[in-house]
């Protein structure tokens, strides 16, 4: 086939244009941030806003046109420095502008583990500057979402779920601020029974919920040094996409159902909890009636009674899941009572149930637990007892004595009994399991030491939570909704009040939608 001459010379033409725009591009793109010069907050904000908005009026393909004498301008970046226009050219070879879906066979074909792109992505999440990152959240969180994607459409959710930790704990190693990426990330980890990998997570506590800028007087610039994350993860950063009442409920079940998976009954019980908490209407929402379910299990789990409502539960809502999960407190009634053959007729009764709601395993916990919390019931009557009454008293099989000894000798490997089994002094007798009388005595007894490294761990917590409750009242008290307030009460606020009548004021501006129960 033989190529026209002109047209070899429009595609010359049309390289040597490219090669010109880019030549002309590089460095600009080069030029943030300046080295060595430090720069202080305000001139750092403003040039950086320059080069993001240079590169939002930047057409994707310039992006990812080869630079002078060939190569990648991936290539060429360094993502620790130029985090901005590294993550835009990333984003350009991905394809597909930030309002329209990329077909999913055209996204893998490029973008998949193995390839350049998703090694260039790795390197990126490892390395980009956070701070950076602050000016260019909606970019950030398109490729976070593209990523997760690769793991749907390739039904391999477990390769998406390190770079998509990595970024997140790296933009806030606190995580102490929801956004839709911590949703994204519980549900890939749900989804791939990766549980453990769920943990760097979910074991940060949340302590805030992007805020709003235009209900504050001041904000610090994203650059600037925070305090909490909750003041640059805002409303209007595009680090988080918006949130409604569902994203938050369901996070919390999601992360209750991964703990339960690692049997971490203590934090899935409060996970849980928050979910059944949750401020409603006059109706509970269908998420909270899921999660009250499991806590009645966990409670038996945890507790070995039925757990009482708490006290912050909507009355409304309380009713309707006692009204829709009818069985499970029938289970935990039966649990309470300790009559073996009442539990099993009420698990028996309701296996279509348990089997519907997923929660058979949990149920046949519970069935195991009833066991255990019998014979920690024994040991508040009886300092010692010989194992065949033990038996007698506890085994689905009480003549089997030999059973009796392992199950207790798990019980007490296991850390779930502080006792101890002394064997028998001849073949005619049975082995005898004596109780510690106090818990410094015993298997499970903790030395001077321990108690000391434990009242430390929590100081700790408790200290770094008294800091998020100091950082959200000032920013209350920058809330233009307070500062009106407290100019219409001035007594109020010269007798020291502070943030104590805060509650009076309404809507603070710190949450999800304010119409958010009405996606309940």
């Amino acid at each position: 086939m033989i190529v026209p001459l002109t047209t070899t010379i429009i595609v010359l033409r049309i390289e040597a244009t490219s090669e010109v725009i880019m030549e002309a591009l590089l460095p600009q793109l080069l030029s943030f941030p300046p080295h060595p010069q430090k720069l202080s907050d305000q001139e750092y904000d403003r040039q950086i806003k320059a080069l993001a908005h240079l590169l939002d009026e930047t057409i994707a393909s310039k992006l990812v046109k080869g630079v002078a004498g060939g190569g990648d301008l991936l290539d060429i970046l360094d993502p620790a420095v130029n985090t901005l226009p590294y993550l835009y050219t990333l984003l350009a070879h991905l394809g597909g502008p930030p309002d329209e879906k990329q077909s999913g066979n055209g996204l893998l074909k490029v973008f998949h583990p193995g390839s350049q792109l998703w090694e260039k992505m790795l390197e990126f999440v490892e390395r980009f500057d956070p701070v950076q990152i602050r000016y260019a959240g909606h970019e950030w969180r398109r490729l976070l979402e593209k990523i997760a994607r690769v793991g749907d459409l390739s039904n391999k959710p477990l390769i998406a779920i390190l770079p998509i930790r990595t970024a997140m704990l790296r933009l806030d190693p606190s995580a102490a601020c929801f956004t839709s990426n911590h949703l994204l990330l519980v549900k890939l980890c749900l989804q791939a029974k990766a549980f453990q990998a769920a943990l760097p997570l979910l074991d940060h506590d949340v302590f805030h919920m992007p805020s709003s800028p235009e209900r504050v007087s001041y904000f610090p610039l994203p650059c600037e040094y925070h305090e909490t994350s909750s003041t640059f993860i805002t409303t209007s950063s595009g680090l988080s996409d918006k949130l409604a009442y569902r994203d938050y409920l369901m996070y919390f079940l999601y992360g209750g159902m991964i703990y339960l998976g690692l049997k971490d009954w203590q934090r899935a019980l409060l996970f849980l909890e928050v979910v059944i908490v949750a401020p409603t209407g006059n109706a509970a929402s269908m998420i909270q009636v899921e999660a009250y379910k499991k806590w009645v299990l966990v409670g038996l789990l945890l507790k070995g009674m039925p757990m009482a409502m708490p006290k912050t539960t909507n009355p409304y809502a309380a009713r309707t899941f006692r009204a829709i999960a009818k069985p499970y407190d029938n289970l935990a009634d039966a649990f309470k009572e300790g009559g073996s053959e009442k539990l099993y007729a009420e698990v028996e009764a309701a296996q279509q149930t348990w089997h519907k709601d997923c929660n058979t395993g949990l149920v046949l916990q519970v069935l195991n637990a009833f066991r255990r919390f019998l014979i920690l019931k024994i040991g508040k009557t009886y300092a010692a007892l010989p194992t065949s009454l033990v038996a007698q008293q506890t085994s689905p099989q009480p003549s089997n004595i030999a059973e009796t000894e392992s199950y207790l000798t798990s019980l007490i490997a296991s850390e779930q009994l502080n006792a101890t089994l002394i064997p028998p002094v001849n073949t005619m007798e049975t082995s005898v399991l004596r109780f510690a009388a106090t818990s410094h005595e015993g298997p499970l007894a903790r030395s001077e030491m321990q108690n000391f490294q434990d009242l430390q761990t929590q100081t700790e917590k408790f200290t770094y939570l008294t800091r998020h409750i100091k950082g959200t009242e000032r920013r209350l008290e920058l809330s233009k909704e307070y500062l009106e307030w407290a100019r219409k009460n001035p007594k109020s606020k010269d007798t020291g009040l502070g943030t104590a009548n805060l509650g009076t004021i309404g809507n603070d501006g710190y949450g999800v939608d304010e119409d958010m129960l009405a996606d309940m």
